[in-house]
């Protein structure tokens, strides 16, 4: 499991830091690929709706898991996130059956962050579900912002909002600095 993370990282850095600094299409279509290849998008989103995710149609559910799905490859393919690290430390592997964490550190210029990559094992396959990131799950994270929405407005409404990050997204990098 170490490994596995290990080469997902490598495989990344050596996009990051090629001449063009993973921001030709095709570098940052490897990149989606590589974080969607690792990633269970389907038990994360059910992490991140909580309760609400028995409350819903298999039609919603799947459409929820879409627009995550979106979400994820958006925010872990952009190569800026990659370039900011000085260095990465594999402090080891918690493994219980087929759930595991792999814990890592972050090195920065000025600080250090953990990242503890929770993963179990389906269909032969181990997949990342949720990230800690300084002791914060960003599923857990998401599922208290997503219940608040959901509080305020609908599940519809959520789903509205999601949309619309995704198009802001979209239409931030057509412009262009």
């Amino acid at each position: 499991l170490l490994d596995l993370v290990k080469d997902r990282d490598q495989a990344i850095q050596d996009i990051v830091r090629s001449e063009t600094r993973g921001e030709t299409p095709e570098e940052r279509a490897k990149l989606k690929a590589i974080v969607g290849g690792m990633f269970d998008f389907k038990s994360y989103a059910r992490l991140c709706l909580g309760r609400y995710w028995a409350e819903r149609t298999e039609a919603e559910r799947q459409d929820f898991v879409q627009v995550n799905h979106q979400l994820i490859e958006k925010n872990y393919s952009n190569p800026a996130l990659y370039t900011k690290a000085d260095k990465i430390e594999y402090a080891g592997v918690e493994l219980d059956g087929k759930e595991a964490v792999v814990k890592t550190e972050v090195f920065y210029k000025s600080e250090t962050s953990t990242i503890d990559y929770q993963l179990h094992l389906i269909d032969g396959k181990w997949l990342i579900y949720d990230m800690v990131i300084d002791d914060l799950s960003i599923g857990k994270s998401n599922r208290s912002q997503f219940r608040k929405e959901i509080r305020k407005s609908s599940f519809d409404g959520l789903m509205k909002k999601l949309r619309k990050k995704l198009e802001e997204d979209k239409d931030e990098g057509k412009g262009g600095a």
